[in-house]
């Protein structure tokens, strides 16, 4: 299990070409991106991994905030800290046992 953080919104460098009838440009700058932490697992045995858990530092995601490309079976979870609390943990966990399809024996 890896835990990872990326940052969104923040370009490492651009080239913008604007009409000079534009005064203020606005231009992404680290303090106004937003921080994500990821989750993946990588299996050793050589199957596929499971989708991944991406953590967002808020109270409430929009739909429209969802990009379009994803598969559906990633969880998407919120914090405001980014931390992986007790809720967050347990949701992973679910995810986890049925992505593997782990089983409780009893033992």
């Amino acid at each position: 299990m890896d835990e990872s953080s990326v940052r969104v919104g923040c370009p490492k460098g651009e080239t913008v070409i604007v009409p000079t009838q534009v005064k203020e440009l606005y231009t992404a700058s680290p303090e106004s991106c937003k921080s994500l932490t990821i989750i993946e697992i990588i299996c050793t045995d050589g199957s596929p991994p499971i989708p991944h858990v991406v953590i967002c530092p808020e109270e409430k995601i929009m739909e429209n905030w969802i990009h379009d490309n994803l598969t559906g079976a990633e969880v998407i979870a919120v914090s405001q800290s980014r931390y992986t609390y007790e809720n967050i943990a347990l949701a992973w966990l679910d995810h986890f046992i049925k992505h593997v399809g782990a089983a409780l024996t009893g033992h």
